[in-house]
Order: structure tokens, then C-alpha cells, then sequence
């Protein structure tokens, strides 16, 4: 079995709901177009559907606990809402960097989201995120709420209750040294 190809079918089967559908719809016909032959194709076509369901439910499941652990303020103020909205950014296999990947698409989506202060929130943590994976970072963000407010309500077990008002963040690391971030 070829298996640039056979792992190409498999992270497919397991990461994507749509290719996953199609494919259990005319599984030989998929199979070869993935450049597998005869032989191939028909191993393939005898996977149990139920069995790639569960293991690509396993993986949603380790993907949104990584989403959780990376944007931790986010997912306390979304609570159920979060697993959702990641689900809805991610669609497909992992990008490389996952972990910030994912972390960034559910901010993309957050930012036209309810409510609206949840963006914001999420943009800031990416910030230490992206940070935490280069050794040199400068970045400037402009925020729409006090984010900084925010999260420290949100930490303190409180219901973040923030008005509009403009803020301004700057993250700096030097070298790998310490993250140094401003926030007015």
C-alpha cells in the first residue's frame, strides 16, 4: 500500500466531515482517486464507517481540550459555546502550529461574535500565544474593550461587564528572554 497516499485518505477520513461523507458514499471511487489500486481501494472500502466516526470524534475531542488549554479566559466566558465556535473555525485537518492556528481562526471568528468584547478577549490571548512561539516578537494590538479588565474579571471567577472603551496593547520579548506586554 502506498502510504504517502493511505496517510493522505486517513487524515482526511479522520478531520473531514465532508470528505468523510462522500467517501462512505462511494468508498472505492474515493479511494482511487487518492492514487491507490485495486487492492487499495477495496481494504478501504471495508472500513467500518461507525469505528472512523468515534476515532475522529476522539480527535475533535483532543483538538477543542488543546483550544481550551491555550485560550483559557476565552473558553471560561464562552463555556459550551466554545467547543462549537472552534469546531466552526477549524474545519479540516491541522494546519502546522496547530495550537496557535486554531487559537487564531477562533479569534477570526469570535470578532463577529456575541458578545461583542469576546473577540477582543480571544485576540489578546493569542497575543501571548504568538509570543510564546518566537524568540524575538514585537507586536502593537488595538483592542474595542479594556481587555485587560476583562480578563482579570474573568480569572476572578466574575462576569466580565465591560463598557466600550478603547485599549491598546504592546507585547515584547527579546532574544527568548522574558515577555515583557503594556496594556492601557
Amino acid at each position: 500500500m502506498p502510504l504517502k497516499e493511505t496517510q493522505a485518505l486517513l487524515a482526511l477520513l479522520y478531520t473531514d466531515e465532508t470528505f468523510r461523507e462522500a467517501f462512505f458514499r462511494a468508498p472505492l471511487e474515493r479511494a482511487r482517486q487518492f492514487g491507490l489500486g485495486e487492492a487499495e481501494a477495496e481494504s478501504f472500502a471495508r472500513i467500518d464507517a461507525a469505528a472512523v466516526a468515534r476515532f475522529a470524534d476522539c480527535l475533535k475531542g483532543k483538538r477543542t481540550l488543546d483550544a481550551r488549554k491555550t485560550l483559557p479566559l476565552t473558553y471560561r466566558a464562552l463555556g459550551a459555546r466554545f467547543d462549537r465556535a472552534l469546531l466552526a473555525a477549524v474545519a479540516g485537518p491541522p494546519r502546522p502550529g496547530r495550537h496557535r492556528a486554531d487559537a487564531a481562526a477562533l479569534a477570526a471568528r469570535l470578532a463577529r461574535a456575541e458578545p461583542a468584547w469576546i473577540g477582543d478577549l480571544a485576540r489578546f490571548e493569542l497575543a501571548f500565544v504568538e509570543a510564546g512561539a518566537r524568540r524575538n516578537y514585537l507586536t502593537l494590538r488595538f483592542f474595542r474593550y479594556p481587555v485587560a479588565e476583562i480578563a482579570v474579571q474573568l480569572a476572578c471567577g466574575e462576569a466580565p461587564g465591560a463598557a466600550r472603551r478603547p485599549s491598546v496593547g504592546v507585547w515584547l520579548q527579546l532574544f527568548g528572554s522574558r515577555l515583557f506586554y503594556f496594556l492601557a
